[in-house]
Protein backbone atom coordinates (compact mmCIF):
# COMPACT_ATOMS: atom_id res chain seq x y z
CA UNK A 1 0.00 0.00 0.00
CA UNK A 2 1.04 3.42 -1.09
CA UNK A 3 0.21 5.96 1.37
CA UNK A 4 0.14 9.67 -0.06
CA UNK A 5 -0.44 10.41 -3.47
CA UNK A 6 1.71 13.33 -4.18
CA UNK A 7 4.62 13.45 -6.03
CA UNK A 8 6.55 10.80 -4.53
CA UNK A 9 3.55 8.35 -3.78
CA UNK A 10 2.67 8.90 -7.99
CA UNK A 11 6.33 7.86 -8.54
CA UNK A 12 6.11 4.93 -6.27
CA UNK A 13 2.60 3.62 -8.37
CA UNK A 14 4.60 4.22 -11.71
CA UNK A 15 7.65 1.96 -10.16
CA UNK A 16 5.18 -1.03 -8.81
CA UNK A 17 3.37 -1.42 -11.79
CA UNK A 18 6.82 -1.24 -13.83
CA UNK A 19 8.47 -4.37 -11.87
CA UNK A 20 4.81 -5.82 -11.54
CA UNK A 21 3.96 -5.58 -8.01
CA UNK A 22 0.25 -5.44 -7.06
CA UNK A 23 -0.37 -2.33 -4.75
CA UNK A 24 -3.62 0.27 -3.81
CA UNK A 25 -3.20 3.68 -2.87
CA UNK A 26 -4.20 5.83 0.03
CA UNK A 27 -4.39 9.49 1.01
CA UNK A 28 -6.05 11.87 2.99
CA UNK A 29 -7.19 13.74 0.73
CA UNK A 30 -10.67 12.38 -1.45
CA UNK A 31 -9.25 13.68 -4.40
CA UNK A 32 -5.42 14.53 -4.11
CA UNK A 33 -4.63 16.22 -7.10
CA UNK A 34 -2.53 13.55 -8.95
CA UNK A 35 -5.71 11.17 -8.89
CA UNK A 36 -7.09 12.52 -12.17
CA UNK A 37 -3.65 11.30 -13.80
CA UNK A 38 -3.48 8.32 -11.77
CA UNK A 39 -7.04 7.08 -12.75
CA UNK A 40 -5.78 7.81 -16.29
CA UNK A 41 -2.36 6.30 -16.34
CA UNK A 42 -3.35 3.52 -14.04
CA UNK A 43 -7.23 2.32 -14.10
CA UNK A 44 -6.72 -0.79 -12.78
CA UNK A 45 -5.47 0.53 -9.37
CA UNK A 46 -7.71 0.92 -5.88
CA UNK A 47 -7.33 4.34 -4.92
CA UNK A 48 -9.29 5.30 -1.13
CA UNK A 49 -9.50 7.74 1.28
CA UNK A 50 -7.17 6.50 4.00
CA UNK A 51 -8.69 4.31 7.15
CA UNK A 52 -7.20 2.30 9.50
CA UNK A 53 -9.12 -0.34 8.85
CA UNK A 54 -7.57 -0.95 5.15
CA UNK A 55 -3.81 0.33 6.65
CA UNK A 56 -3.39 -2.51 8.75
CA UNK A 57 -4.48 -4.98 6.32
CA UNK A 58 -1.24 -4.06 4.44
CA UNK A 59 2.01 -6.52 4.21
CA UNK A 60 4.13 -2.85 3.21
CA UNK A 61 3.85 0.55 3.32
CA UNK A 62 5.41 2.54 0.97
CA UNK A 63 5.34 5.99 2.82
CA UNK A 64 5.45 9.50 1.24
CA UNK A 65 7.12 11.95 2.73
CA UNK A 66 4.61 14.69 3.95
CA UNK A 67 3.21 11.41 6.01
CA UNK A 68 4.46 11.61 9.24
CA UNK A 69 5.88 8.02 10.52
CA UNK A 70 4.91 8.58 14.20
CA UNK A 71 1.21 9.46 13.09
CA UNK A 72 -0.74 6.91 15.10
CA UNK A 73 -2.30 5.03 12.28
CA UNK A 74 1.20 4.23 10.78
CA UNK A 75 2.12 3.49 13.88
CA UNK A 76 -0.69 1.23 14.56
CA UNK A 77 0.18 -0.38 11.15
CA UNK A 78 3.28 -1.31 11.94
CA UNK A 79 2.77 -2.79 15.14
CA UNK A 80 0.36 -5.45 13.46
CA UNK A 81 3.41 -6.46 11.27
CA UNK A 82 3.45 -4.35 8.12
CA UNK A 83 7.05 -3.18 6.89
CA UNK A 84 7.49 0.29 6.27
CA UNK A 85 9.68 1.70 3.68
CA UNK A 86 9.96 4.84 1.72
CA UNK A 87 11.15 5.69 -1.84
CA UNK A 88 14.97 6.77 -0.74
CA UNK A 89 15.25 3.08 1.02
CA UNK A 90 13.48 1.16 -1.69
CA UNK A 91 16.19 3.57 -4.36
CA UNK A 92 18.82 2.29 -2.29
CA UNK A 93 18.06 -1.71 -2.22
CA UNK A 94 17.70 -1.27 -6.32
CA UNK A 95 20.05 1.16 -7.58
CA UNK A 96 23.42 -0.58 -9.03
CA UNK A 97 25.57 2.72 -9.66
CA UNK A 98 27.11 4.97 -6.80
CA UNK A 99 24.79 7.83 -5.39
CA UNK A 100 25.87 10.73 -3.15
CA UNK A 101 23.32 11.16 -0.76
CA UNK A 102 22.78 15.07 0.88
CA UNK A 103 21.12 16.20 3.40
CA UNK A 104 20.76 19.45 6.26
CA UNK A 105 18.98 21.74 7.78
CA UNK A 106 19.58 23.71 4.80
CA UNK A 107 21.50 24.44 1.92
CA UNK A 108 20.47 20.71 0.31
CA UNK A 109 19.21 21.99 -3.14
CA UNK A 110 21.96 24.89 -3.47
CA UNK A 111 24.78 22.13 -2.72
CA UNK A 112 23.03 19.18 -4.64
CA UNK A 113 22.36 21.33 -7.75
CA UNK A 114 26.36 23.03 -7.63
CA UNK A 115 27.64 19.16 -7.12
CA UNK A 116 25.49 18.30 -10.48
CA UNK A 117 27.28 21.12 -12.13
CA UNK A 118 30.71 19.89 -10.85
CA UNK A 119 29.84 16.48 -12.84
CA UNK A 120 28.37 17.93 -15.81
CA UNK A 121 31.85 20.12 -16.13
CA UNK A 122 33.71 16.92 -16.12
CA UNK A 123 31.78 15.02 -18.08
CA UNK A 124 30.19 12.50 -15.79
CA UNK A 125 26.44 11.11 -16.49
CA UNK A 126 24.85 11.56 -13.52
CA UNK A 127 21.21 11.54 -12.88
CA UNK A 128 19.79 14.37 -9.91
CA UNK A 129 17.00 14.81 -7.98
CA UNK A 130 15.28 12.83 -5.07
CA UNK A 131 13.75 15.37 -2.81
CA UNK A 132 14.14 18.15 -5.33
CA UNK A 133 13.21 17.26 -9.41
CA UNK A 134 13.47 14.11 -10.42
CA UNK A 135 11.58 11.85 -7.91
CA UNK A 136 14.72 9.14 -7.45
CA UNK A 137 12.73 5.86 -8.45
CA UNK A 138 11.79 7.60 -11.91
CA UNK A 139 15.93 7.36 -12.61
CA UNK A 140 16.55 3.77 -12.06
CA UNK A 141 16.26 3.07 -15.65
CA UNK A 142 17.93 5.83 -17.22
CA UNK A 143 21.38 4.50 -16.90
CA UNK A 144 23.50 6.70 -15.22
CA UNK A 145 26.78 6.65 -13.86
CA UNK A 146 26.33 8.18 -10.74
CA UNK A 147 22.96 9.44 -8.66
CA UNK A 148 22.87 13.21 -6.48
CA UNK A 149 20.17 12.50 -4.47
CA UNK A 150 18.83 15.37 -1.80
CA UNK A 151 17.46 13.78 0.97
CA UNK A 152 15.23 15.19 3.60
CA UNK A 153 14.70 14.16 6.93
CA UNK A 154 10.92 13.36 6.40
CA UNK A 155 12.47 10.72 3.61
CA UNK A 156 15.27 9.49 6.25
CA UNK A 157 12.57 8.17 8.85
CA UNK A 158 12.02 4.92 6.95
CA UNK A 159 15.61 4.17 6.46
CA UNK A 160 17.35 1.32 7.93
CA UNK A 161 20.50 1.32 5.74
CA UNK A 162 21.32 3.84 3.15
CA UNK A 163 24.57 2.16 2.06
CA UNK A 164 25.27 5.90 0.03
CA UNK A 165 28.32 5.68 -1.68
CA UNK A 166 28.93 9.22 0.05
CA UNK A 167 27.00 10.94 2.25
CA UNK A 168 27.09 14.23 3.73
CA UNK A 169 25.07 16.36 6.32
CA UNK A 170 25.30 20.19 5.61
CA UNK A 171 24.28 21.43 8.67
CA UNK A 172 21.93 21.13 11.49
CA UNK A 173 19.50 23.95 13.17
CA UNK A 174 16.39 23.21 14.56
CA UNK A 175 13.00 22.36 12.53
CA UNK A 176 10.77 20.38 11.69
CA UNK A 177 9.63 20.57 15.75
CA UNK A 178 6.02 20.11 14.35
CA UNK A 179 7.15 16.18 13.30
CA UNK A 180 9.65 15.16 16.42
CA UNK A 181 9.75 14.92 19.72
CA UNK A 182 12.37 17.32 20.06
CA UNK A 183 15.29 18.59 17.96
CA UNK A 184 17.68 15.43 19.13
CA UNK A 185 15.09 13.37 17.92
CA UNK A 186 14.93 15.55 14.46
CA UNK A 187 19.01 15.39 14.36
CA UNK A 188 19.06 12.00 15.26
CA UNK A 189 17.25 11.19 11.93
CA UNK A 190 19.44 13.28 9.94
CA UNK A 191 22.30 10.82 11.02
CA UNK A 192 20.37 7.88 9.70
CA UNK A 193 22.08 9.49 6.38
CA UNK A 194 25.24 7.86 7.25
CA UNK A 195 24.35 4.68 7.62
CA UNK A 196 26.16 2.10 5.94
CA UNK A 197 28.06 4.84 3.82
CA UNK A 198 31.60 4.13 2.56
CA UNK A 199 32.51 8.11 2.54
CA UNK A 200 30.97 9.92 5.21
CA UNK A 201 31.38 14.41 4.92
CA UNK A 202 31.53 15.86 8.10
CA UNK A 203 31.14 19.67 8.84
CA UNK A 204 33.73 20.25 11.63
CA UNK A 205 31.23 22.71 13.22
CA UNK A 206 28.81 20.02 14.04
CA UNK A 207 28.70 19.35 17.53
CA UNK A 208 27.03 16.03 17.36
CA UNK A 209 28.41 12.18 17.59
CA UNK A 210 27.00 10.49 14.26
CA UNK A 211 28.26 6.86 15.96
CA UNK A 212 30.43 6.36 12.40
CA UNK A 213 32.19 3.26 12.09
CA UNK A 214 36.34 3.42 11.79
CA UNK A 215 36.13 2.00 8.78
CA UNK A 216 34.16 4.87 7.01
CA UNK A 217 36.49 7.13 5.19
CA UNK A 218 35.94 10.63 6.43
CA UNK A 219 36.01 14.54 4.73
CA UNK A 220 35.49 17.21 6.59
CA UNK A 221 34.91 21.18 5.47
CA UNK A 222 34.40 23.95 7.66
CA UNK A 223 35.44 27.79 8.02
CA UNK A 224 38.29 27.07 10.05
CA UNK A 225 41.82 26.53 8.37
CA UNK A 226 42.68 23.47 7.00
CA UNK A 227 45.10 21.25 8.80
CA UNK A 228 45.09 18.18 6.58
CA UNK A 229 44.53 16.73 2.97
CA UNK A 230 41.17 14.90 4.37
CA UNK A 231 40.31 18.53 5.06
CA UNK A 232 38.50 21.92 3.32
CA UNK A 233 38.71 24.95 4.14
CA UNK A 234 39.26 28.59 4.41
CA UNK A 235 42.70 30.25 4.44
CA UNK A 236 43.58 33.94 4.37
CA UNK A 237 46.41 35.03 2.63
CA UNK A 238 47.39 39.05 2.82
CA UNK A 239 43.99 39.96 3.73
CA UNK A 240 42.05 37.68 0.49
CA UNK A 241 40.12 34.89 1.74
CA UNK A 242 40.15 31.00 -0.25
CA UNK A 243 38.66 28.00 -0.34
CA UNK A 244 41.27 25.45 0.58
CA UNK A 245 42.03 21.77 0.69
CA UNK A 246 44.70 21.13 2.95
CA UNK A 247 47.39 23.46 2.29
CA UNK A 248 46.92 24.05 -0.96
CA UNK A 249 44.85 27.69 -2.12
CA UNK A 250 41.71 26.56 -4.57
CA UNK A 251 39.48 29.57 -5.80
CA UNK A 252 39.10 33.37 -4.00
CA UNK A 253 36.07 34.15 -2.97
CA UNK A 254 35.57 36.87 -4.82
CA UNK A 255 35.63 34.58 -7.26
CA UNK A 256 32.50 33.00 -6.56
CA UNK A 257 29.32 34.43 -7.40
CA UNK A 258 27.58 32.60 -4.42
CA UNK A 259 27.56 35.35 -2.00
CA UNK A 260 27.93 35.04 1.92
CA UNK A 261 29.93 32.55 4.16
CA UNK A 262 27.51 30.38 4.21
CA UNK A 263 27.66 29.84 0.59
CA UNK A 264 31.62 29.16 1.65
CA UNK A 265 30.95 26.58 3.36
CA UNK A 266 28.22 25.23 0.42
CA UNK A 267 31.08 25.06 -2.11
CA UNK A 268 33.38 23.29 -0.08
CA UNK A 269 31.25 21.01 1.04
CA UNK A 270 30.67 20.81 -2.64
CA UNK A 271 34.17 20.13 -3.33
CA UNK A 272 34.60 17.27 -0.79
CA UNK A 273 31.46 15.81 -2.69
CA UNK A 274 33.39 15.92 -5.83
CA UNK A 275 36.84 14.81 -4.53
CA UNK A 276 35.22 11.80 -3.39
CA UNK A 277 33.36 11.24 -6.22
CA UNK A 278 36.66 11.38 -8.11
CA UNK A 279 35.99 14.82 -9.68
CA UNK A 280 39.33 17.18 -10.43
CA UNK A 281 39.74 20.09 -8.97
CA UNK A 282 40.10 21.77 -12.67
CA UNK A 283 36.34 20.54 -13.47
CA UNK A 284 35.29 21.69 -9.93
CA UNK A 285 36.51 24.69 -9.75
CA UNK A 286 35.40 25.99 -12.91
CA UNK A 287 31.89 25.02 -12.16
CA UNK A 288 31.81 27.09 -9.27
CA UNK A 289 33.38 30.16 -10.76
CA UNK A 290 30.17 29.80 -13.19
CA UNK A 291 27.72 28.56 -10.72
CA UNK A 292 24.95 31.64 -10.02
CA UNK A 293 22.91 29.79 -7.29
CA UNK A 294 19.13 28.51 -7.01
CA UNK A 295 16.15 30.84 -7.54
CA UNK A 296 14.20 31.65 -4.41
CA UNK A 297 17.71 31.18 -2.63
CA UNK A 298 19.31 34.73 -1.62
CA UNK A 299 18.37 35.35 -5.36
CA UNK A 300 19.23 39.19 -6.36
CA UNK A 301 15.87 40.80 -8.09
CA UNK A 302 18.04 43.74 -8.74
CA UNK A 303 18.48 47.61 -7.49
CA UNK A 304 15.43 49.86 -7.82
CA UNK A 305 15.11 52.91 -5.64
CA UNK A 306 18.93 52.95 -4.82
CA UNK A 307 18.07 49.35 -2.89
CA UNK A 308 19.24 45.96 -3.60
CA UNK A 309 16.09 43.44 -3.56
CA UNK A 310 16.62 39.83 -2.47
CA UNK A 311 14.31 36.47 -2.58
CA UNK A 312 14.87 34.52 -0.21
CA UNK A 313 11.38 32.68 0.26
CA UNK A 314 13.48 29.19 0.19
CA UNK A 315 14.59 29.87 3.55
CA UNK A 316 11.64 28.20 6.00
CA UNK A 317 13.88 27.94 9.18
CA UNK A 318 15.56 29.92 11.37
CA UNK A 319 19.08 28.82 10.88
CA UNK A 320 18.40 29.57 6.98
CA UNK A 321 17.42 33.04 7.43
CA UNK A 322 20.21 33.77 10.04
CA UNK A 323 22.77 32.63 7.54
CA UNK A 324 20.93 34.56 5.03
CA UNK A 325 21.86 38.10 7.14
CA UNK A 326 25.23 37.26 8.04
CA UNK A 327 25.57 36.43 4.35
CA UNK A 328 24.57 40.33 3.50
CA UNK A 329 25.71 41.22 6.50
CA UNK A 330 29.30 41.26 5.03
CA UNK A 331 28.88 44.27 2.52
CA UNK A 332 28.17 47.13 5.48
CA UNK A 333 24.96 47.96 4.30
CA UNK A 334 21.91 48.00 6.43
CA UNK A 335 19.11 45.48 6.05
CA UNK A 336 15.27 45.49 5.76
CA UNK A 337 14.00 42.20 6.51
CA UNK A 338 11.10 40.72 5.91
CA UNK A 339 10.09 37.37 8.04
CA UNK A 340 6.78 35.42 8.25
CA UNK A 341 3.95 32.53 7.76
CA UNK A 342 3.94 29.40 9.76
CA UNK A 343 7.19 29.49 11.85
CA UNK A 344 6.03 25.27 12.66
CA UNK A 345 6.56 25.56 16.21
CA UNK A 346 9.88 26.97 15.79
CA UNK A 347 11.85 29.11 18.15
CA UNK A 348 12.35 32.53 16.17
CA UNK A 349 14.29 34.45 19.16
CA UNK A 350 17.29 32.77 18.13
CA UNK A 351 16.78 35.86 15.66
CA UNK A 352 16.77 38.41 18.19
CA UNK A 353 20.42 38.74 18.32
CA UNK A 354 20.80 39.24 14.76
CA UNK A 355 18.25 42.84 14.76
CA UNK A 356 21.16 44.64 15.44
CA UNK A 357 22.01 43.97 11.86
CA UNK A 358 18.50 45.09 10.27
CA UNK A 359 17.46 48.58 9.98
CA UNK A 360 13.76 47.61 9.92
CA UNK A 361 11.57 44.94 10.23
CA UNK A 362 8.53 43.54 8.48
CA UNK A 363 6.14 40.39 9.79
CA UNK A 364 3.31 38.91 8.05
CA UNK A 365 2.03 36.21 7.78
CA UNK A 366 -0.26 33.35 9.93
CA UNK A 367 2.31 33.45 13.08
CA UNK A 368 3.09 37.12 12.50
CA UNK A 369 2.22 38.31 16.42
CA UNK A 370 4.01 35.30 17.70
CA UNK A 371 7.13 36.19 15.65
CA UNK A 372 7.27 40.10 16.13
CA UNK A 373 6.89 39.18 20.23
CA UNK A 374 9.92 36.90 19.89
CA UNK A 375 12.27 39.25 17.93
CA UNK A 376 12.23 42.06 20.78
CA UNK A 377 12.10 44.82 17.91
CA UNK A 378 9.53 47.48 17.36
CA UNK A 379 8.49 45.17 13.92
CA UNK A 380 5.79 46.44 11.46
CA UNK A 381 3.41 44.00 11.52
CA UNK A 382 1.17 42.95 8.12
CA UNK A 383 -1.69 40.51 7.42
CA UNK A 384 0.01 39.96 4.09
CA UNK A 385 3.14 40.12 1.68
CA UNK A 386 1.20 42.84 -0.53
CA UNK A 387 0.64 45.45 2.62
CA UNK A 388 4.76 44.99 3.62
CA UNK A 389 5.12 46.45 0.20
CA UNK A 390 3.04 49.23 0.63
CA UNK A 391 4.77 49.88 3.83
CA UNK A 392 8.25 49.58 1.91
CA UNK A 393 7.31 52.18 -0.89
CA UNK A 394 7.65 55.03 1.92
CA UNK A 395 10.69 53.10 4.14
CA UNK A 396 12.93 51.86 1.41
CA UNK A 397 16.15 54.28 1.44
CA UNK A 398 19.16 54.21 -0.95
CA UNK A 399 22.23 51.40 -0.44
CA UNK A 400 19.23 49.35 1.67
CA UNK A 401 19.40 45.43 1.42
CA UNK A 402 15.54 44.58 1.16
CA UNK A 403 15.59 40.62 2.24
CA UNK A 404 12.70 38.47 2.08
CA UNK A 405 13.91 35.79 4.25
CA UNK A 406 10.88 34.26 5.77
CA UNK A 407 12.00 31.82 8.46
CA UNK A 408 8.83 30.09 7.95
CA UNK A 409 6.56 27.83 5.91
CA UNK A 410 4.57 29.42 3.57
CA UNK A 411 1.31 27.20 3.24
CA UNK A 412 -0.54 29.47 5.53
CA UNK A 413 -1.07 31.96 2.63
CA UNK A 414 0.52 30.83 -0.79
CA UNK A 415 1.05 26.76 -2.30
CA UNK A 416 4.56 26.63 -1.82
CA UNK A 417 7.45 28.62 -0.85
CA UNK A 418 7.99 29.17 -4.71
CA UNK A 419 4.92 30.68 -5.37
CA UNK A 420 5.55 32.76 -2.12
CA UNK A 421 8.79 34.11 -3.81
CA UNK A 422 7.20 34.49 -7.24
CA UNK A 423 4.57 36.63 -5.87
CA UNK A 424 7.35 38.80 -3.74
CA UNK A 425 9.25 39.06 -6.74
CA UNK A 426 6.21 40.26 -8.73
CA UNK A 427 5.33 43.24 -6.22
CA UNK A 428 9.00 44.68 -5.91
CA UNK A 429 8.82 44.92 -9.97
CA UNK A 430 5.67 46.53 -10.06
CA UNK A 431 5.97 48.90 -7.34
CA UNK A 432 9.53 49.66 -7.50
CA UNK A 433 10.97 48.62 -10.51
Amino acid sequence: MIVGLGKTGYSCAMYLTRKGIPFSIVDQAEHPYLLAKLKEELPEVHFSKMDLERLVKAEEIILSPGVPLQSEAIQTAAKNGARITGDIAIFADEVDKPFVAITGSNGKSTVTKLVAEMTSAAGVDAGVGGNIGTPCLDMLNEGHDLYILEVSSYQLEVVEQLNAGVAVILNLTPDHLDRYRDVTHYYETKARIYRGCKVAILNRDLDFDFNLSSEVQQLTFGLDEPSAEKEFGIRTVEGRTYLSHGHKLLLDTQSLRLRGRHNWLNALAALAIGHAVGLTMHDMICALEKYPGLPHRCEWLGAFSGADFYNDSKSTNPGSTRAAIEGLSEAGRQIVLILGGDCKGADLSDLAPLMSQVRRCFVFGKDRQVIASMLHVDAVVCETLEQVIAHLIDEVRDQDQVLLSPACASLDQFDNYEHRGDEFGRLVMENFA
